[in-house]
């Protein structure tokens, strides 16, 4: 344990408290927790497969597809390849993996029209990265409870990177 009288303090008012006043202060904990990315890991969340064609399955729900329009999802993908976090600003370095991620979502050849879409994302005059990522929330939100979706959408401050917490141990890409 350690040596801090805050945590002193806050331990021995544990054993004072009623059950209303310790849901409270965990509520308040686990906020703080968040706020200091602290719970990485702590909310596992459920397996995800990634099948050769970029299907996204949720094999604990009797193999449940996520399903989201092509962009989107090539966001997401991109972002569950690197859980180190990408900037926004950043992202015309991974010009060429979004490409080939959106080519195989969509399965065509590459054409004008997507690399417009990719390079719109990319250009960070350009909202779209915004608007996909939003995008993402409310397509993971019609499958993952509230309290879940922490772990699946894109978090990070302004100017930082952007990522998905998820542990990448329930994430599996198949061959």
């Amino acid at each position: 344990m350690l040596e801090d009288p805050a945590v002193d303090y806050l331990a021995g008012r544990v054993d004072e408290m009623d059950a209303a006043a310790l849901l409270e202060a965990m509520s308040l904990i686990r906020k703080r927790l968040s706020e200091l990315d602290v719970l990485e890991g702590m909310d596992d969340g459920e397996r995800i497969l990634v099948t050769k064609d970029y299907r996204i399955i949720l094999p604990d729900r009797f193999d449940t597809e996520i399903r989201m329009r092509p962009l989107v999802k090539t966001v997401f993908l991109l972002f569950l390849r690197h859980p180190e976090g990408l900037r926004f600003g950043d992202l015309q370095d991974y010009r060429a993996e979004l490409m080939d991620l959106y080519q195989g979502i969509t399965r065509r050849a590459s054409g004008p029209e997507m690399e417009r879409s990719i390079d719109r994302l990319i250009d960070p005059k350009d909202n779209s990265i915004h608007e996909k990522a939003a995008n993402l929330a409310a397509a993971l939100a019609r499958y993952f409870r509230p309290e879940s979706l922490p772990a699946y959408k894109l978090t990070g401050k302004a100017g930082a990177p952007k990522r998905i917490r998820l542990d990448r141990r329930l994430v599996e890409w198949e061959r």
